[in-house]
């Protein structure tokens, strides 16, 4: 399951980097881009611990 919520991540990821954007909603996509990141890696580190959401 773990996973599966880390491709459906990037998928987002991707799908936002793919919108044109510029100004506020530029800076608005990058932050919401790293905390994605955040939690994709907070999510790779569950599961190397051995826990699965």
């Amino acid at each position: 399951m773990t996973s599966e919520l880390i491709k459906q991540i990037k998928g987002i990821k991707q799908a936002l980097v793919n919108v044109e954007l510029s100004g506020e909603d530029w800076e608005e996509r990058e932050d919401i881009l790293e905390k994605l990141e955040d939690v994709t890696t907070y999510l790779k580190d569950a599961l190397g611990k051995g826990i699965e959401f």
